[in-house]
């Protein structure tokens, strides 16, 4: 690979860096990595765009320091699905080919994503307000693809997604840990590796690897060069992933690849659940598209998600988003009514009778945040990760009859094509190779309505934790002659600790990213200091507010929920007339001495064992 210098030299001044004589290692296959400080990036070389070769002197920013990478590596799940009884790979078909880490990508330079490959919608650019630059182009810029959290700069880099049934132990994650193995014999490593765009707490099933991994030549054509085979091998990081008994080893796992260049992404689960909200939010760094859970699209009438897990993203175009109203336009579903005939469910906002029960489909979540008024697919912000809910209402009894998911494609009138991000866009060049559609498909449907298969874990090493003031957990900290104490600040925590002496007392639950269906708890401190209220109930919060009531309002502590929801667990209240403390704790044991006064919130319980 060769990188443009001018194209790039943009970004070296915005740093205040220069450009000196090249000094690379090839990688074996006609590429070069500089190394810089324990991170990399992958210089763009060979005959893909340019010609020019360069270093890069000075120091880049680091980026496995930005925000992004540090919340991707914290081992916090919530409520995450196990999608087998096993822990196996489910696909690692390679994606698509070179238009990662594209130097000199803008809105006002999509020339450079036309010239990498990358599909393009160019009317789209010619709008005002111009929409965002995700939705122009699928082509990622080099300090966008950092900005995500893949801890590397990459350049004109390919992109696999390799997708588990069981949730990732996000710390585990590393381009060393994969092997591809390509149809030439040769095996690559990755240069870099995340969990974006997989990242809610409840997903994290999937990584996405970077690097040089083939061209765009179909296989059985001349020059083809392609993945047939992924493996998960032992590196300096253990890759693991969690199952009902906690984190165990990845290494071993292999999969054979598929080729985008000849078939596109495809369904590899489709569950059926009752709605829970627990775990559906994402690291602050990365909420551009949320809230996008059913609850926050649908309201109460979302009671069930038929959750679709996709081997690689969804895209009607391969550049834009889905829309929460796009199900009549990708999807169907199939059931057996009472009398064993099949019914064909493909509008929504219809209500299906299935002779014993009848459900609507409601429509797509998991997509971007609402919006008041039809979504403009220009402009709406999707999240183009792995997973689609379909969201239904209406008798139990009618939805264990669903037995299928079909993705029907443009051979059946009034449906569209569906593409990965290396699809053709909107405004495509007719010389330029891009991924193919989706196949036709037909998905089993799991119905797991009697149980949800989540697991829930959250590494309890307050040291593992990187200092911040809104992490996805609450620490619990202890005093021996006073109450316990809840923060949601790695900082705080270790303050509380250092300065005033309490004890780490580890992590009990999540704290909630405040959305529709979760509370805001609130910290109220007795103002001699000798008692902590900790509540999400309104009529309380105002009456501990007032001027006479004794207690000083702390401000708000973390997020939870006010009823119980599916993958939580009551969080108790107590009071200890000896002490005259409370106890906040979802052991019932914890108050045995003590008057319970009620449940405080739900939550998920991230406790080994739990």
């Amino acid at each position: 690979m060769q990188l443009h210098t001018s194209a790039f030299s943009a970004l070296i001044t915005c740093l205040g860096l220069t450009l000196v004589a090249p000094a690379f290692s090839d990688d074996g296959r006609g590429s070069q990595v500089v190394q810089r400080g324990g991170f990399s990036i992958a210089a763009c070389g060979g005959d893909r765009l340019f010609h020019d070769r360069f270093e890069i002197a000075g120091q880049l920013p680091d980026p496995t320091q930005f925000p992004a990478y540090q919340q991707l590596r914290r081992d916090v799940l919530i409520n995450a699905d196990l999608w087998d009884s096993e822990l196996k790979i489910l696909s690692a078909g390679f994606g698509f080919e070179g238009i990662q880490g594209v130097p000199g990508l803008t809105g006002a330079n999509l020339q450079a994503a036309i010239d990498a490959g990358a599909g393009v919608n160019l009317d789209w650019a010619q709008l005002n307000p111009m929409p965002p630059l995700r939705n122009i182009t699928s082509a990622g810029s080099v300090l966008g693809i950092a900005f995500a959290g893949f801890g590397s700069y990459v350049c004109l880099a390919d992109a696999m997604p390799i997708v588990f049934s069981w949730p990732v132990l996000p710390s585990s994650v590393s381009p060393e840990a994969v092997a591809i193995t390509l149809n030439t014999g040769e095996v690559v490593t990755p240069v870099a590796a995340a969990l974006n765009p997989n990242y809610d707490y409840n997903e994290r099933h999937v990584i996405v690897v970077f690097g040089e991994f083939g061209n765009r030549i179909p296989p059985g054509q001349p020059g083809s060069v392609h993945p047939v085979q992924v493996d998960i091998v032992a590196a300096k990081i253990e890759p693991k992933a969690v199952g009902p008994e906690g984190p165990v080893s990845m290494v071993g796992l292999s999969s054979p690849s598929s080729n985008p260049y000849e078939a596109g992404p495809a369904l590899v689960g489709a569950k059926l659940t009752r709605f829970s909200p627990v775990g559906d939010f994402p690291p602050p760094a990365l909420a551009n598209s949320f809230p996008n859970d059913a609850y926050s699209h649908f309201g109460e009438d979302a009671q069930y998600r038929l959750r679709l897990f996709t081997s690689g993203g969804f895209s009607p175009d391969g550049v834009s988003g889905l829309l929460p109203d796009d199900f009549p336009r990708f999807f169907r579903l199939h059931a057996l009514d009472a009398e064993g005939e099949p019914v064909l469910i493909d509008e929504e906002g219809v209500t299906y009778d299935l002779g014993d029960g009848s459900l609507t489909v409601l429509g797509l979540a998991e997509v971007g945040e609402p919006v008041d008024e039809p979504a403009d697919r220009a402009y709406y912000v999707e999240d183009h990760d792995n997973y689609f809910d379909i969201v239904l209402k209406g008798d139990e009894t009618a939805m264990v009859r669903l037995t299928h998911v079909e993705i029907p494609t443009s051979a059946v009138p009034g449906y569209f094509d569906i593409y990965n991000p290396g699809g053709p866009g909107r405004t495509p060049d007719p010389d330029t190779i891009y991924t193919e559609p989706s196949a036709a498909q037909m998905q089993v449907i799991d119905l797991s309505l009697d149980d949800l298969r989540t697991v829930s874990f959250a590494e309890q090493d307050l040291d593992a934790y990187d200092l911040d003031d809104d992490m996805p957990v609450v620490f619990r900290l202890r005093s021996a002659d006073g109450p316990d104490r809840f923060t949601s600040s790695s900082i705080t925590a270790r303050l509380w600790i250092d300065q005033e002496g309490l004890d780490y007392a580890g992590i009990d639950f999540p704290n909630e990213m405040l959305r529709p269906a979760v509370s805001e708890v609130r910290v109220f401190v007795r103002t001699d200091g000798s008692d902590r209220i900790y509540t999400l109930d309104a009529a309380e919060q105002a009456a501990l507010s007032g001027p006479d009531s004794g207690w000083a309002d702390g401000g708000p502590a973390f997020g939870a929920f006010a009823t119980e929801q599916l993958g939580s667990v009551p969080v108790y209240r107590f009071f200890d007339p000896a002490t005259e403390r409370h106890l906040f704790t979802p052991d019932l044991s914890d108050g045995a001495a003590m008057n319970l006064i009620g449940v405080a919130w739900f939550a998920a319980r991230l406790r080994p064992g739990h």
